[in-house]
């Protein structure tokens, strides 16, 4: 296993690593991925020549903690190599051969647990000897000696002249088809709309399925109910008109209004405001 962080955080990183590049074109795409990867590749090789430890710098970290644990540890000898060790109320078996303990820690991170580096001291060796190879600052210059060539851009590439022919066409045996397949349930009298085989129809009159009202077995002495009349639109008025009073004088014919626009005797002079008063209404 040799990680103690199992979850796809890697592939995140690296999706946010090229999210500004996966907006480009196929070939300008590969070209950033490409020269930010060299890039990287030559920092960490040029950070880890630096460092002058025989770990690799976060492997160091993980280990100095373990160190401090290990101030708390009680071993017991028990043969050059295997031991007992007290840990507040645990009490552990280790063995620096196998390089096991019982916390298991040591067997799936390859780096060693508290437990074991208190045996290590105990033996008066180094802990970072007991750290699995792959850890090594030698391996990771190895894995980052590669580089990834530098290419020319666009401008510079050789131009070769080749004709790019489209791939030959396949006829088949036999005489082609000329006309198109056809749905099993499309009506041959118009061609593109389907049939209305199978559909259930309802009953208008009686809303039973199985006929529609031209069919309808009581037809002549069905009853036609007429439906209620609707709710008129609108919020219900204080002086108890209905809500659409307005509208109704509104688009009311001319005689009407005039009508109702008709003077009083002890208005006669005011007949012209009280009628676009009414029409302003």
């Amino acid at each position: 296993m040799k990680t103690d962080a199992i979850t796809s955080n890697i592939a995140e990183t690296f999706n946010g690593y090229i999210i500004q590049a996966r907006t480009k074109h196929l070939i300008f795409m590969l070209e950033d991925i490409k020269n930010n990867l060299m890039q990287k590749l030559v920092l960490k090789r040029q950070q880890m020549e630096k460092s002058t430890s025989i770990l690799c710098p976060r492997i160091k970290q993980k280990l100095e903690k373990e160190k401090e644990k290990a101030a708390n540890c009680d071993v017991i000898p028990s043969t050059d190599t295997l031991f007992n060790v007290n840990y507040y109320p645990d009490q552990l078996v280790v063995d620096l051969e196998a390089r096991t303990c019982s916390c298991r820690k040591w067997h799936m991170l390859i780096i060693p647990c508290c437990h074991a580096i208190a045996c290590i001291f105990f033996q008066n060796k180094e802990a970072e000897v007991f750290v699995d190879q792959c850890f090594r600052r030698e391996e990771y210059l190895t894995a980052y000696a590669g580089s990834a060539p530098p290419i020319d851009g666009e401008r510079y590439w050789p131009t070769i002249e080749y004709h790019l022919d489209p791939p030959p066409i396949k006829i088949g045996p036999g005489k082609p088809r000329r006309n198109r397949v056809k749905d099993p349930f499309e009506n041959p009298k118009k061609p593109g709309h389907l049939t209305r085989t199978g559909m259930e129809m309802t009953c208008s009159v009686y809303k039973v399925k199985g006929h529609n009202k031209r069919r309808c077995p009581n037809r002549d002495i069905a009853v036609i109910v007429e439906p209620a009349p609707k709710r008129p639109r609108g919020r219900p008025r204080h002086d108890g008109q209905p809500p659409n009073s307005r509208a109704l004088s509104v688009i009311a014919p001319s005689s009407t209004v005039a009508q109702a626009t008709t003077p009083t005797p002890q208005y006669i002079g005011h007949t012209q405001p009280l009628l676009q008063l009414h029409l302003l209404e």
